[in-house]
């Protein structure tokens, strides 16, 4: 019984040794809390649904978009060249070499803001740059670009041109005339909106 002890003793050695031995896992790099908060208060990370269709219909190759919607929604309707990813899955190694393309704009988007929110905060933790929302998600997104809107009689020469490109990129998205698409856009849904039938992939890329 006596000579069990050594023995057991030596085994804890060993394991101690071996902890202090094998190298340690690396966790990504996280912003201080002060720089987080700076970061929250900068409105600028928010694009409008406007400013993300210019750059689609552009083919902007700095633009990467990140759809963290359900895969049933993102294969009903996607954005052209957008990438759908899980939540769960926003510091896997596979999304991390999405974020750190150089010269690329990561903006992410929902149905609304609040999943969309909690990935940005997430990934602006540890660090990722030029990180974008997409305000109000694809139910804006929508509402702004699906749907025509009737403008006053008192519409000023800026609003007219936004309605035009509104009207152009309705157009381009559905494949329809301004008024045909007016009349068949889907309301926004808290879980689920239809998807852009310009684009027939359902993995996307960035």
């Amino acid at each position: 019984m006596e000579k069990k002890f050594p023995l057991i003793a030596l085994l804890v050695v060993v394991l101690a040794l071996g902890l202090v031995i094998l190298p340690k896992k690396e966790n990504p790099a996280e912003i201080t809390p002060k720089a987080l908060l700076n970061a929250m208060n900068d409105k600028t990370r928010y694009l409008t649904a406007d400013q993300v269709t210019h750059r689609i219909i552009e083919n902007d190759p700095t633009l990467c978009l990140i759809d963290l919607r359900p895969a049933k929604d993102f294969k009903t309707f996607n954005l052209p060249g957008s990438v759908n990813l899980s939540p769960d899955s926003l510091l896997s190694a596979s999304a991390q070499e999405l974020y750190n393309q150089h010269g690329k704009d990561v903006v992410l988007l929902s149905n609304a803001d609040l999943i969309s929110e909690r990935a940005w905060l997430l990934l602006t933790r540890y660090a990722v740059k030029r990180l974008y929302v997409l305000k109000g998600g694809m139910n804006e997104w929508s509402r702004t670009i699906l749907n025509e809107q009737t403008l006053p009689s008192t519409a000023s020469s800026s609003d007219l041109e936004l309605q035009q490109f509104r009207s152009a990129a309705r157009q381009y998205f559905t494949g329809e005339g301004p008024a045909t698409a007016a009349t068949e856009a889907p309301k926004p849904a808290a879980e689920s909106v239809p998807v852009a039938r310009k684009s027939p992939s359902t993995h996307g890329g960035c």
